[in-house]
């Protein structure tokens, strides 16, 4: 136990959590929907109007100093609190160490939540959950102001939940917006830090599941656990809505733009302020507007703004721009992990034929992958009470340790 686990059974914040907890008490069959989705099935779904609030008084917490950062390992506890739960439930914000986009130690937040009691056998199955988009700025940092949106009802039903805030979203350093090598990174090292917890009882199997830009993290986790965490047992990973052929999604936001449609224009542009100050790129294809609001991105949680078409030419075409979407686009390396894609036909935030064609790039290489398209708009997957047990099925026959399908054209 490190000295960062053992200091969670004293350091309990006395404010209560208010999570929202839907009535899934008894075996992870037992279904339960994240908190903050709606049915669209006809039955209400608890949506507490205040998920998951707590406040941690210690300023420091979220910036440990250089010494335990660079001291601790992968998926070590640098530190922890304890959250007041209700019955049922444990809960804690923790720092965990992990690799940086440069490859050197940080520090990364999240939040993990477990079964109140100890398991019957080796500990409770572990699903990692990668939230969407947030923002960039420290104080957008899931963890810091609530959950919703997160499966937490299922810490309740069996499972330890490990919800990863990202590098950088949180702590120091500027958040690497759908980078791949560090989302998955987090990602993967959360999974470690709930094992490295004792008293979340968290065992070996874990399945990686994410919305939007958790869709991304988790083909990226997904792809990176036999090298960078082979010692993991990652039984599958399911994404929902991920951008996945950055090079695809980028073109079709730029024409969206030009027909009127500037909401889709929102997280690139928050992408573009951060890949220019990442990569040293240039956003000179942004009109004014368009890089005032990409260089703020970094300080907000909210990448609306815009009155405009932002873009003045398409970066695809530009060869530095285009080879970082490529770069940053799933499938480059194959995996035996077996991926589970939830796209929407309506989804107005990722087009539906960009993820279609990262799955067919994921396809090529062999990896397993089945695409499962549906009805319903971006969120669809956490809205829809039926796409969300369908999710919960696939969850369970990876655990259970069932063959996955898949969707590839085996010729």
């Amino acid at each position: 136990m490190t000295a960062g686990a053992r200091r969670c059974s004293v350091r309990t914040l006395l404010v209560t959590l208010c999570l929202g907890l839907a009535a899934c008490a008894g075996s992870p069959a037992e279904r339960a929907t994240p908190s903050g989705a709606e049915s669209t099935s006809g039955g209400a779904v608890p949506s507490p109007s205040t998920p998951l609030l707590h406040t941690i008084a210690e300023n420091d917490f979220y910036y440990p100093a250089a010494d335990l950062i660079g001291s601790a390992a992968p998926g070590d506890i640098i530190d922890a609190v304890e959250l007041v739960a209700p019955a049922g439930v444990r809960a804690w914000t923790v720092v965990y160490g992990s690799t940086g986009l440069d490859g050197e130690p940080v520090g990364v937040s999240g939040l993990i939540l477990a079964p109140a009691d100890p398991p019957g056998g080796s500990g409770y199955p572990v699903i990692a959950w990668a939230h969407g988009t947030t923002g960039i700025a420290d104080v957008c940092a899931p963890s810091r102001s609530g959950a919703n949106g997160t499966p937490i009802e299922l810490a309740a039903s069996g499972y330890v939940i490990t919800a990863t805030d990202y590098e950088g979203l949180g702590t120091d350093g500027i958040h690497p917006y759908i980078v791949g090598v560090s989302e998955g990174r987090s990602v993967l090292d959360s999974i470690r830090a709930a094992q490295n917890l004792p008293e979340a009882h968290a065992g070996a199997a874990s399945v990686i599941v994410g919305l939007s830009q958790g869709g991304h993290a988790t083909l990226w986790a997904g792809q990176l656990a036999p090298t960078y965490a082979p010692e993991l047992d990652v039984r599958g990973a399911l994404a929902g809505s991920p951008p996945t052929d950055m090079s695809a999604f980028a073109r079709w936001t730029f024409d969206a733009a030009g027909q009127g449609e500037i909401y889709t224009t929102f997280a690139p542009v928050m992408l573009y302020g951060v890949w220019s100050e990442l990569y040293g790129l240039s956003p000179s294809f942004l009109t004014d507007e368009g890089q005032r609001i990409a260089a703020a991105a970094p300080d907000g949680c909210d990448p609306s703004g815009l009155t405009a078409n932002p873009y003045v030419s398409d970066p695809t075409l530009i060869p530095e721009w285009s080879q970082r979407l490529m770069e940053n686009s799933p499938g480059a390396t194959r995996t035996d992990i077996p991926f589970l894609v939830i796209s929407p036909s309506d989804d107005a935030l990722v087009s539906y034929d960009s993820q279609v064609a990262g799955v067919e790039a994921m396809c090529a290489i062999g990896d397993t992958i089945e695409l499962r398209t549906v009805t319903g708009g971006h969120d669809a997957m956490l809205t829809s009470t039926g796409v969300w047990s369908a999710a919960l099925d696939w969850i369970e026959a990876r655990f259970a340790g069932t063959t996955a399908s898949s969707t590839c054209d085996p010729s």
